[in-house]
């Protein structure tokens, strides 16, 4: 390539806003707080009563279906001394009473009990503080910004993209946490790109054609799809990630549901839940399979963004360049992070 027609490399985010504790709040407000937060399946929600609770980027909230059918969506605090009103996972709930004082609320969230107060108090001042949910498909998601577009506009073109897919006809198999231990940027940066797939997804890099490895970049809504043809006797990819973490990864044999949970500054896990169309006995062992070797790429991805973390995290390295050909994704990922931060004025 001559000096006319070079093309200069974009630099990579500094290392500090991999490690900074400061600007992770920043973030928890600015990108986690006002996107639309993948919380439950419907399956986990179907009987009045039932409730899942989860904690968002710091927020703990849950969601609870009602008596009338209705889904409605708390900050899990109670209004007295900020005791979780449910506990943390799925289970049912016919009364939302404190755990600590035994504060009672109705299902709409309304205070109606003070055992024992002892004081007058004004109970619509104190009703539990709601936040909004909405359900796309066979997903339930709640958002803590008020001024958030509706669910549908935020998944932007995801939607598309994943509508020839039978996720309502899909059933749950099995749910794997796995804890990452870096910042969830850098999980997120590995995500954007197949340019290290040779080197560290050795069984992965069989099963697809590398050469037909694309990244298609839907900048203005955050919108990546990935795609791959398969090699001879592989399986071929469509991989759809929502920033910030909301993630389909889709295969002939089925598919992972996937969110990316920020825990503080330093760590983040993976929550998958595998789904399949054909959940007989008959094809039990394909399927344990699948998983196996799905696993076993996220595991490979944890260790390489572990040595990552660990480097970033040293004081040698500050910036890197990105390459415009081979990571196009994490040259966009990472300008989203810039922008949403920026349009929250820091």
């Amino acid at each position: 390539m001559d000096a006319a027609t070079r093309i200069e490399a974009p630099l990579s985010l500094p290392a500090s806003w991999y490690s900074d504790p400061a600007l992770w709040q920043r973030e928890r407000q600015a990108i986690y707080g006002t996107s639309w937060n993948l919380i439950a399946r419907a399956d986990q929600l179907e009987t009045p009563g039932s409730y899942v609770a989860h904690v968002v980027a710091g927020w703990p909230v849950f969601v609870l279906r009602g008596r009338d059918g209705a889904l409605r969506a708390f900050h899990n605090v109670c209004r007295h001394r900020a005791s979780p009103i449910v506990e943390d996972g799925q289970g049912r709930c016919e009364v939302l009473r404190c755990r600590y004082h035994g504060w009672v609320y109705d299902q709409d969230g309304t205070l109606r009990r003070t055992p024992g107060f002892g004081a007058d108090i004004d109970l619509a001042e104190f009703g539990l503080i709601p936040i909004r949910v909405e359900s796309w498909r066979s997903l339930v998601f709640v958002c803590l910004d008020r001024k958030a577009p509706p669910l549908a506009l935020w998944l932007g073109s995801l939607t598309e993209r994943a509508a020839g897919y039978p996720l309502e006809r899909m059933k749950f198999h099995r749910m794997m946490v796995i804890d990452l231990g870096v910042n969830w940027k850098t999980y997120g940066d590995n995500y954007a790109e197949g340019y290290h797939v040779p080197t560290v997804h050795p069984a992965l890099n069989r099963a697809i054609r590398m050469d037909t490895y694309e990244v298609e970049c839907a900048v203005a809504e955050g919108v990546q799809v990935h795609r791959a043809a398969a090699a001879g006797g592989g399986t071929s990819g469509l991989w759809l990630w929502k920033f910030p973490g909301l993630f389909f990864n889709i295969y002939d044999w089925g598919m992972s549901v996937v969110r990316l949970e920020p825990l503080d500054h330093l760590r983040s896990q993976l929550v998958y839940w595998y789904l399949f169309t054909d959940d007989s006995p008959e094809t039990r062992a394909r399927r344990d399979e699948m998983m196996t070797w799905s696993l076993t790429i996220v595991e490979e991805d944890k260790q390489i963004c572990r040595e990552v973390q660990r480097n970033l995290d040293a004081g040698i390295y500050d910036t890197g360049r990105l390459s415009p050909v081979l990571e196009t994704g994490v040259i966009q990922f990472q300008d989203w992070v810039r922008g949403r931060l920026a349009s929250a004025g820091d």
